[in-house]
């Protein structure tokens, strides 16, 4: 029998994987990943390896819960290895306890590989630290996407401390209400941190009183995370990575041969948006879907052609792209 692992990807910057999380995709047979994951991860796979996507939109779920419960049965039960690539930390609203059960209900070997959440990678690359000598001596991650009946001890978690919350752009006008109502300051300090560690990362300063019109004002969407804190007084403009050279730089980078990982970390290095695809009638075919969700998600402003063929085969940059990927 085979073995599955839980791998969590790190929040955005591919170079946020574990070294165990490296190892354990590259021996991949079977490779599910989630929209979050940074399809260039899957670069790291060998050649042999199957990839299936079951990316999760809001409201539009690509691969039900209940029917990925079943599929990491169904090849955790074959003699190969599954890695289950997951945004961020898998133990971390990554729903990892429901999948972890379904395979222990059927006997399966599974291990969890931890990532970096998106609370360690947005706060650190935005310049705001999560806990402070003198703002915050204890950190709450919570989502907004609570049950009925539960409620959070805003007051006191905000009292000396953070809170980060995920998911919580769509509910952040009944997160607001109830901060007032338990008579957390309307000044407190927010940060909305918008895809996080990526090239096209945004982060917004608000407080609790202006949070609402801010996200509204600068059409904040998911994935963002929000930052509850005195801590995030400490971020003061543009911090490290949102000054390197690249940053903001939405680059895409095209080849006839396969791209080496280590090629696009060069670009990320220094902070660029990037994604990698390899064209023409030789290209690896496993990557044609990858391509296509992922483009549909996202947008470029530069090409860049590793083949100088490239150049001179295609007099508009996006051409070859509607060729080979359409």
């Amino acid at each position: 029998m085979g073995k599955v692992y839980f791998v969590g990807a790190g929040s955005g910057d591919p170079e946020l994987l574990t070294l165990k999380g490296k190892r354990v995709l590259e021996s991949a047979d079977v490779i599910i990943y989630d929209r979050l994951v940074h399809p260039v991860l899957l670069y790291l796979a060998k050649d042999s390896a199957r990839f299936i996507y079951s990316g999760k939109y809001p409201k539009n779920h690509v691969l039900k819960q209940k029917n990925i419960n079943q599929l990491l049965v169904e090849v955790g039960q074959r003699d190969q290895i599954v890695v289950r690539l997951k945004g961020g930390d898998p133990g971390i609203f990554g729903r990892v306890g429901e999948e972890i059960s379904t395979l222990q209900s059927e006997g399966i070997r599974y291990e969890i590989v931890p990532g970096v959440t998106a609370a360690s990678a947005a706060s650190s690359y935005s310049g705001i630290p999560l806990t402070h000598r003198e703002y915050s001596s204890k950190l709450t991650l919570a989502t907004a996407h609570r049950q009925a009946d539960e409620s959070i001890d805003f007051k006191g978690l905000t009292a000396n401390g953070t809170i980060c919350l995920y998911m919580g752009v769509e509910k952040v006008k009944s997160t607001q209400q109830k901060l007032l109502e338990q008579e957390v300051s309307p000044q407190l300090p927010v940060a909305i941190v918008e895809w996080g560690s990526l090239g096209r990362q945004r982060t917004i300063t608000a407080t609790i009183q202006t949070m609402v019109g801010t996200i509204e004002e600068h059409q904040v969407q998911n994935p963002a995370l929000i930052i509850l804190g005195e801590v995030v007084s400490c971020r003061k403009g543009a911090d490290w990575f949102e000054q390197l050279p690249l940053f903001g730089h939405k680059i895409l980078l095209l080849d006839t041969e396969k791209i080496d990982f280590e090629t696009i970390l060069a670009y990320t290095q220094q902070g660029a948006d990037v994604y990698a695809i390899q064209v023409g009638e030789h290209r690896d075919q496993r990557f044609d879907e990858v391509h296509q969700w992922y483009l549909s998600d996202h947008s470029f402003d530069e090409v860049v052609y590793l083949d100088e063929e490239l150049t001179r085969m295609y007099k508009n940059q996006w051409d070859v792209l509607n060729e080979q990927i359409n």
